[in-house]
This record gives structure tokens, sequence and C-alpha cells, in this order.
């Protein structure tokens, strides 16, 4: 049983080797990078911690939709959004501590990179791009079309750019498709623990 398996949490899908969930209560564990991690339902959490695979915490979702977003647009459009618009743009991209990997070894970030530049991506990491950035954009993606309610951002972040083209450029998050089994994710029902809590419930 991993770390995550101790609190309620829902899954969502999956980047590479990487499962993605969703604390849904507060996590008090330890400092930040510590190996037993803390997260509240603000958060994204890739890999389980101790058990399964050393947590990433992601922090601050809005300025992952932010760099998503922003990746997209020419310079001609960028140039028609307003002075205003844009320096909260930008500071929404270049804001501090979104990334918190937590007990994390040399040898496990390299494999991180390795996993990121596989052509079975719809879009592996480019030659001159860090692993960071293509985190937070695949990431950023899946916020702003799919998790856009845990963005405290995403009205004003949809108001600067709705009116350009926005593509589902990366398409790299995996989710598990009807009808398969259902694994990971819990909640504490009636005093009952239930297993197999998904995001995107499956239709019957």
């Amino acid at each position: 049983m991993s770390y995550i398996d101790s609190y309620d949490h829902e899954y969502i899908g999956s980047l590479g080797y990487l499962p993605i969930y969703r604390s849904l209560q507060v996590i008090e564990g330890n400092k930040w990078g510590d190996y037993d991690f803390s997260a509240t339902p603000n958060n994204l959490i890739l890999g389980g911690g101790s058990g399964e695979h050393p947590g990433l915490v992601v922090h601050k979702l809005g300025s992952l939709a932010a760099k998503f977003l922003y990746d997209q647009i020419s310079d001609e459009e960028e140039e028609s959004i307003s002075k205003e618009d844009m320096d909260y743009v930008i500071d929404q991209c270049y804001a501090d501590d979104i990334l918190e990997f937590c007990g994390w070894s040399i040898r496990q970030y390299a494999s991180l990179k390795e996993m990121a530049e596989s052509i079975t991506f719809t879009t592996p990491l480019g030659e001159d791009e860090e692993v960071e950035e293509w985190l937070c954009k695949s990431l950023g993606e899946l916020i702003y079309f799919s998790l856009f309610e845990l963005n405290p951002e995403h009205n004003k972040l949809k108001g600067i750019f709705g009116r350009f083209e926005i593509q589902a450029s990366m398409q790299n998050i995996a989710c598990v498709p009807p009808g398969y089994p259902r694994c990971g994710g819990r909640r504490v029902e009636n005093g009952e623990l239930k297993w197999g809590l998904h995001r995107w419930p499956a239709k019957p």
C-alpha cells in the first residue's frame, strides 16, 4: 500500500508510468520536498509516495494552465493582449514553487527525463526543452480542458485566451477507458473503505 492510500483520494489518469491523483482531504506530511509529502484538494499528485513511486506534488494549478495557454498563441496574438493582462499572464507563468519533488533521487529524475523523451507520447520532450516545462504544459492542458473547476484562475485566463484557437497540443495524459477494472482512488463512506474512486466514473 502506498502513502497516498492512507488518505481519501481520486485517481485521475496517468502520465507515462506516473499515476495522477488528487487528495480529497488535507494531508499533513513533513516539510517541503520530504518523502512523506503534504497536499490538499487544491493540488495534483503524481506518484503515490512510499510503497509506489516518490510523489510529485503540483501546486498553483492556474500557473500550469497559463503556461499551456501562453505556449499556444502566436507573437501577433500576444501583441493584441493588453499590457495589464500580459503582466498577469507572465506572473502566472513564472510563479515559484509549482513542482515539489518529494524524496526523488537523481536516478528517478533521470528516469523521468528518459520517459518524457519516449516517442510513445503524443508530444514527447523536445530536444531543447526542460522536463519541468514539459510536465507543466502536459498538466496545464489537462487542467484547462478537464479540471478547470480546480483552477481559481480559469475564468480570468479564459477571458484572456478565449478568443484564440486553443488546441489540445500535448495530449500526453492517459485515462482508464469505460469498462476497464477500476484501480486507484479510495474514500471512507459511513465507516466503510471503498476502493476504485476515479475522477470520471465509467458510464453504465
